[in-house]
């Protein structure tokens, strides 16, 4: 059975979409996103921090470049950066430095060399991901209503300074990884109940759209979870967000391949996820592999070796896998986390296991995977 939806009164912040079974996807939102092409794109979230403490990024031949110009000369049409609220809450900055001036900066860089940007909205201090979800300090002991309210009001101020310096984000995603919720306690999902979890995750839509000036120009809204390697559990899980009232334009998915499963459950679970939701693009929102020894202990699950040459066959074989399944882009992720001794304060860490998954090695030069999703 495919799922369509309509959209409701534009003003209703609880459930902004009306949805139901078997019908057309007539009541789709028309967005940028239905006339991209394929999206080839890099998380540059900690690339400004880098070269701000020093870090000089080279391309393979050894010439040093501003980080997002290599990403450009290397064919990139989008940017990935994510949005932290008051990171330096925390004891240690732990790659965290994405505050809200941070990330216009980066955005304008991104969009003054033709890039387009997908701001990822963290909703938090700390790493948001299937077992990390905190609210932030500013917004503890606040009632669920208080909550949704803080959530509306905060992504329409972003949305807001973003526009006015001239750089609207032109994909905007809604929680990082929120395979259980976010903002715990109050958006966890209990006994597969997403009620409150959902009325947050529209208040940020609605109010992207609100900021936007209404629907007709605000940019698609992704819902991103890690959850590959099962695809009837995912299709369930969008299933459940949607029949909840969830909106969502596109859906992203976290696939690292010694956490997610082969490449078959991957085409498994993008085919799965076209055939039940055919109005909604499906990205990788985030991948990964090593060009050197990972510092996890593991080689479990891992298609090709730990080298520079293995990270370029991994993303060459992974772009026609998501293609053909009907995927419509890649993210890379973390790729410019090179050097991060510089620019990275991580009291609690012991290992710095995503410096060995970086397009750049430890000189910071290019490894030939910037070019694997050619």
């Amino acid at each position: 059975m495919k799922f369509s939806r309509k959209l409701l009164d534009p003003k209703t912040t609880g459930a902004a979409l009306a949805l139901t079974a078997g019908l057309s996807a007539c009541g789709h939102l028309g967005t940028a996103a239905d006339t991209d092409p394929w999206i080839r794109g890099v998380d540059v979230s900690e690339a400004r921090g880098a070269e701000a403490a020093g870090v000089q990024f080279r391309d393979m031949d050894g010439q040093v470049k501003p980080a997002l110009q290599i990403v450009r000369d290397h064919r990139y049409t989008w940017v990935r950066v994510r949005l932290m609220i008051d990171p330096q809450m925390t004891d240690g900055n732990y790659g965290l430095l994405q505050d809200l001036p941070y990330v216009k900066a980066v955005m304008k860089d991104a969009h003054g060399r033709g890039l387009k940007v997908l701001l990822a909205l963290h909703y938090s201090h700390w790493w948001a991901d299937p077992g990390n979800q905190w609210l932030p300090t500013r917004w503890k002991g606040q009632s669920d209503e208080a909550l949704a309210k803080s959530v509306y009001d905060y992504t329409s101020d972003v949305i807001t300074q973003l526009r006015a310096q001239g750089t609207a984000p032109d994909m905007v995603q809604i929680g990082n990884e929120i395979n259980g919720g976010m903002l715990w306690e109050n958006g966890r999902i209990r006994r597969d109940d997403m009620t409150a979890f959902v009325k947050l995750t529209n208040a940020g839509a609605n109010a992207v759209r609100d900021a936007s000036g209404g629907k007709a120009g605000m940019p698609p809204i992704m819902v991103h979870i890690a959850k590959i390697g099962d695809a009837e559990a995912t299709v369930a899980w969008y299933r459940a967000f949607i029949a909840a009232g969830g909106w969502v334009d596109t859906i992203g998915l976290s696939y690292y391949p010694m956490w997610h499963g082969d490449f078959a459950n991957l085409s498994k679970t993008i085919a799965a996820l076209r055939s039940t939701f055919d109005w909604a693009k499906v990205y990788v929102a985030e991948t990964a592999s090593y060009w050197d020894q990972n510092q996890v202990g593991t080689e479990e699950g891992l298609p090709y070796p730990q080298t520079p040459q293995g990270q370029l066959d991994y993303l060459r074989a992974l772009t026609p896998v998501v293609r053909d399944a009907g995927g419509s882009g890649i993210f890379y992720w973390g790729g410019f986390w090179s050097q991060s001794p510089k620019w990275l304060t991580a009291p609690g860490w012991k290992d710095d296991d995503a410096s060995r998954r970086s397009l750049f090695d430890d000189r910071a030069q290019a490894t030939p995977a910037i070019d694997g999703l050619n």
